[in-house]
């Protein structure tokens, strides 16, 4: 392919992806890791950074210092992710160049170009678009080594692993193998390296690499003790991560996926077979046997680490970096044979730019769908007050608090909307029907559900809108709950504090008039040290301790600061209290848990009591 037009088409790419970094809704993972790490520029594991999986530290620390500079936006997170495609581009375009035949060249480049769901990563904070950036960059400098000795290459290729380890930590023992082969080679050439200015370039390099990989494993085992490395199955190779790598490619994992991804696999395995009959022991040294030496490894490794570690297998975007390593064995492998009819076997990889202009589109990501929920449905529970000194009550299931939480954070309104409330599906069996005489959100003002889970109570509601992207459906109820004022609970203010806790209601409950209370709080408070991580729970339990409902408002995920100026409204809606008696007496209470004990002013609060009932 000429050099021009693979530059035209990587700039389309780049537009395209740019367009998805402005306009696609931010997902729940990409929320979780602002709330969690980006905002507060707290990314390192080993001292005291949040201990989850969802900390790409590379991408965390970069979209860190891009928000700090640049603000909150889905664009600036996104930034450093949208600029490592620049890279990616580069290196893609150097590694294709190893390839001798025009048409091996062009399905190399046009495959992982548009390679929709795989490239999409780049306009998402994940780090994982990041790593493929690196990762690709460490397998070019490695392919130098086939054709010559160089000890900057050698250097380069081990920062570049580096990279792209701490952008995505599932990738370290793929580049464990990588090192391997970088290794072989040196050592195949070994005296061509025997020089004063290689051992400059190679040592620092090296000193480097085995810091870099020390902390990402002792991360990794931390990870593992602290159960963090949740993502994907023990239930086989092929149902978890072939799979699940079709259904990110293509939204399908079906018969038709998976019996092309079976093709693809033999058509590999028999042009290396034949390959390795012939050049058996020379092929170590032969660049054309580099990926699928890589993938063979790599799927190796993954067995091996499931079985003996129990490490899951691989799930979508956890294993993607397998879909480069497949397509780049086929391209070099066909480019290896050489003949008038090899160029055949690059037929199926005609599917990833139809189905690229196919899928285009800047309003959505093909993964975290069921957290989706439509700016439109935000917007109507905003504008429609209920005539009160509180915002309206919203409910939902199955989505993750963050995806709701987000458009509270990045909207400027003031008062702030009510916080969502969610119920767990495990108070349903399994024919849906709630193990609860009441719904617990049957007096909520909206719900952002599926009908299925509110059937008991969907009289009580009409259907406003639908989002057919995630199948939720908004209701807004048909007459507001009626509501009682019972009393109030004044916390007066108090001096600058870094006290962990402090209670604003505290009641026990013997027996109850009403089956349902609401507790509608007031809140003034001021904290200089932003993030103010803190949030206010509202707890029913037991007496024995025994935890009934939890529900809270996070101040970090909903104020990017504290005014002392601006009032903080929320409320919440405790159903079913009657049932509860039954099996004993309840606790009730609603406080400030100051996560980090940061210094803050409390200028006051005010908790009120309501009964609520139709």
């Amino acid at each position: 392919m000429k050099k021009s037009l693979y530059i035209f088409l990587s700039v389309l790419v780049f537009v395209y992806l740019t367009l998805r970094a402005m306009y696609v809704p931010l997902v729940h993972d990409e929320i979780a890791t602002f709330f969690y790490y980006i905002q507060k520029l707290d990314v390192n594991p080993l001292a005291g950074a949040n201990p989850d999986a969802n900390n790409h530290i590379l991408n965390s620390l970069l979209a860190g210092i891009s928000h700090k500079y640049l603000g909150y936006s889905a664009f600036t997170i996104r930034l450093p992710n949208l600029l490592s495609f620049i890279f990616y581009a580069y290196f893609l375009y150097k590694i294709g160049q190893f390839l001798k035949g025009k048409w091996t060249q062009v399905a190399f480049y046009v495959s992982l170009l548009f390679a929709t769901y795989f490239v999409q990563f780049f306009a998402l904070s994940r780090g994982y678009g990041m790593s493929m950036a690196f990762l690709f960059g460490a397998f070019y400098y490695c392919l130098t080594l086939y054709e010559k000795a160089s000890a900057r290459n050698v250097a380069l290729g081990l920062f570049f692993m580096i990279l792209a380890v701490f952008a995505n930590m599932s990738l370290l023992p793929l580049v464990l193998l990588l090192a391997i082969v970088m290794k072989v080679l040196v050592l195949r050439k070994f005296k061509e390296y025997n020089a004063l200015k290689s051992y400059l370039w190679t040592v620092p390099a090296v000193i480097f690499w085995l810091l870099g990989m020390y902390y990402a494993i002792i991360i990794s085992f931390k990870m593992k003790n602290e159960g963090s490395l949740y993502y994907g199955e023990l239930d086989g190779f092929w149902d978890i991560t072939v799979k699940s790598q079709l259904l990110m490619l293509f939204e399908n994992d079906g018969l038709i996926p998976q019996l092309f991804a079976l093709l693809v696999v033999l058509i590999v395995i028999g042009i290396f077979v034949k390959l390795l009959l012939k050049d058996k022991f020379n092929s170590i040294v032969d660049s054309h046997y580099f990926f699928f030496y890589l993938m063979v490894g790599s799927v190796i490794g993954i067995q091996l680490m499931a079985i003996i570690l129990h490490v899951n297998y691989p799930e979508d975007r956890v294993g993607m970096y397998l879909i480069p390593l497949v397509i780049g064995s086929l391209c070099f492998g066909v480019d290896k044979i050489q003949n008038s009819t090899s160029n055949w076997l690059l037929i199926p990889l005609v599917i990833f730019p139809i189905h690229f202009l196919v899928s285009l589109n800047i309003e959505k990501s093909s993964l975290w769908q069921v957290e989706y929920i439509p700016e439109r449905f935000f917007e109507e529970i905003k504008n429609n007050s209920n005539n009160s000194d509180y915002s309206s009550t919203v409910g939902g299931d199955a989505q993750r608090i963050f995806t709701y939480t987000q458009k509270i954070y990045a909207d400027t309104v003031s008062p702030k909307p009510t916080m969502i409330q969610l119920w767990e599906k495990t108070l349903f069996d399994s024919n849906l029907n709630i193990n609860l005489p009441n719904h617990p959100a049957q007096y909520l003002d909206y719900l952002i559900t599926k009908p299925k889970y509110v059937k008991d109570i969907l009289p009580l509601y009409n259907s406003i809108d639908y989002a057919q992207f995630t199948d939720f459906t908004l209701y807004k109820r048909k007459k507001s709950a009626n509501s009682k004022k019972l009393r109030e609970f004044i916390t007066e203010a108090k001096s600058e504090s870094t006290g962990e806790f402090i209670e604003f209601y505290h009641e026990f409950f013997d027996s109850t008039e009403y089956d349902a209370l609401k507790l509608g709080i007031q809140l003034n408070l001021q904290s200089l040290k932003h993030p103010f991580r803190a949030r206010v729970v509202t707890e029913l339990k037991y007496k024995d301790g025994e935890q009934i409902d939890y529900q809270f408002f996070q101040l970090n995920w909903m104020y990017s600061q504290t005014f002392k100026e601006e009032t903080i409204n929320q409320q919440v809606i405790l159903n079913n209290l009657s049932h509860y008696l039954k099996k004993g007496s309840l606790e009730l209470k609603m406080y400030l848990w100051n996560i980090d004990k940061k210094p803050y002013t409390l200028y006051g609060a005010k908790v009120e009591e309501f009964a609520v009932y139709d």
